[in-house]
């Protein structure tokens, strides 16, 4: 059985794109978009849709396209992590599926998404604790690397990929990171730093979009200090918490629509008036 969309379609663009009449503000900026035609999924369960779009298999264990970009292109930042993950902050949940949407797979973990929480500290232990001074941290640091180093040379060089070494050698990199990480991320996190107007254009002050629009504008903040890869989810766990309309298409898609129309429009213009879309 076949049913009409419910929406009306017009075509946007120098290229002639279809849009939804959900998406007016993102219609204006088709010719800035690649659109994958080719996407579809061998599953019509959940979690193995998920994993299909995020990994191009339908089962668990294999490396998501943002560890894949990371580790062929590497990091442009030292101190931000090179693939970042943000998943719904109306206590929706995380997508089906959890992590394993952004796990690296059988590649080294140092390239797996790290995971900005949406309430409270984004990340754990960002603050340094308040009786240790930096350079008692940095002293602690130092010797955990030489700790961790002397373990890997007393492995010798036969054994270097071996994966527990890889997996060491990945963990004495995510120290350093997170050191450095102390620093920067509190600056690169916070969108209140911005212009108005700039909050504005995002729809920081619209109830409907603040939450999705200050990630969006965090993503943009991001992708300008170097971070490669920048994931956002709209929607949780359950299905009606998520775009999946069982009881009511037209009520789920155009809720989620009014959540994430202005915010997405607002990061391509933004990354365009800046240039940014040159490399992005």
């Amino acid at each position: 059985m076949l049913t009409a969309s419910k929406f009306k379609f017009r075509n946007h663009g120098q290229t002639g794109t279809w849009v939804s009449e959900l998406f007016p503000r993102m219609a204006q900026h088709v010719d800035k978009m690649a659109f994958i035609r080719s996407c579809h999924t061998e599953s019509n369960n959940h979690s193995p849709a998920l994993f299909m779009l995020n990994t191009g298999q339908t089962r668990m264990g294999f490396p998501c396209v943002g560890s894949w970009v990371t580790y062929g292109l590497g990091s442009e930042s030292r101190n931000l992590p090179a693939f970042v993950v943000m998943s719904d902050p109306l206590d929706r949940g995380l997508p089906k599926g959890h992590a394993q949407n952004w796990s690296a797979g059988f590649l080294p973990s140092i390239f797996q998404g790290t995971h900005l929480r949406p309430k409270g500290d984004p990340i754990d232990n960002l603050k340094r604790a308040a009786e240790l001074s930096a350079a008692q941290q940095r002293a602690q640091l130092d010797l955990l690397a030489q700790l961790n180093r002397a373990s890997l040379d007393s492995h010798g060089a036969a054994a270097a990929k071996d994966s527990a070494d890889t997996e060491l050698s990945a963990r004495i990199e995510s120290f350093e990171l997170a050191y450095r990480m102390q620093t920067a991320a509190p600056e690169a996190l916070s969108v209140d730093t911005e212009p108005e107007h700039i909050k504005k254009l995002y729809g920081i002050d619209d109830k409907r979009c603040s939450h999705f629009a200050r990630q969006c504008l965090m993503a943009r903040r991001m992708v300008e200090r170097g971070v490669r890869f920048v994931q956002i989810y709209s929607g949780g766990m359950e299905n009606e918490r998520s775009w999946d309309g069982h009881k009511d298409i037209v009520g789920n898609h155009r809720g989620f629509a009014d959540e994430t129309d202005q915010p997405v429009a607002a990061l391509l213009q933004d990354l365009h008036m800046r240039g940014l879309l040159e490399s992005t």
